[in-house]
């Protein structure tokens, strides 16, 4: 019985480090990471996005690549100028952060990321799509402030929403700039608990509060 339970002690030490992200795992990331970084076009995130989907079959309960798979795949379909091309490449996102929440449920990255491609959803057709996908960003994203208050991509991309919200219904630069301000503290105070790990975000978060005072002058 004893031999059992120190069987049993192994084998769940084992599964745990296979979910788990270590320093050593910095080298693999860190160069599917510098393509993401580096990336311009279409086909520089997409070589990103392979890079990770590779890595995939090497580290299958590793969520961070599922994860950095689907980030190339959303920042893809920025770059591409056809809408049927974004939605296949938000396609190929989807059912990477599915996969990934079911190795890691309540993570706030994930959830985050999530909001990420409604937002890109979004983006195609904002007339049609406009209501429906800021809902559903904005759900995820308050689920992403609830796992983990301190991250500043949730309080970036909450600011996105309102500033891509009609006036009317009170969004615009105005109301959208103390979201991009808080977010930017946000960034201030935050550290990776490992150099890999998701860090995006803060330029963008910087140049939005640039052109949100510029709306409001």
């Amino acid at each position: 019985m004893k031999k059992l339970f120190i069987i049993s002690i192994i084998d769940l030490f084992i599964v745990a480090c296979s979910y788990a992200q270590h320093e050593a795992d910095s080298a693999m990331y860190n160069a599917g990471i510098g393509l993401l970084n580096n990336a311009k076009t279409t086909e520089n995130y997409l070589e990103a996005g392979f890079y990770f989907e590779q890595l995939v079959t090497q580290y299958p309960k590793q969520w961070l690549v599922l994860y950095y798979a689907g980030l190339a795949y959303i920042q893809a379909s920025y770059q591409a100028l056809v809408s049927k091309d974004k939605d296949k490449l938000i396609d190929k996102a989807q059912p990477l952060i599915d996969k990934a929440f079911s190795l890691k449920p309540n993570e706030p990255e994930l959830y985050v990321l999530q909001a990420f491609l409604y937002q890109s959803r979004l983006q195609v057709n904002p007339e049609i799509r406009g209501l429906t996908y800021s809902q559903k960003a904005d759900a995820s994203l308050k689920k992403a402030v609830t796992a983990d208050p301190t991250n500043p991509r949730a309080f970036t991309l909450m600011a996105y929403n309102v500033y891509y919200t009609p006036g009317m219904f009170g969004g615009g630069a105005k109301n959208a700039l103390p979201m991009f301000l808080r977010a930017k503290e946000k960034y201030l105070a935050f550290t990776p608990a490992l150099p890999f790990m998701p860090h995006w975000g803060e330029p963008e978060n910087q140049q939005m509060i640039v052109e949100c005072k510029r709306g409001v002058k």
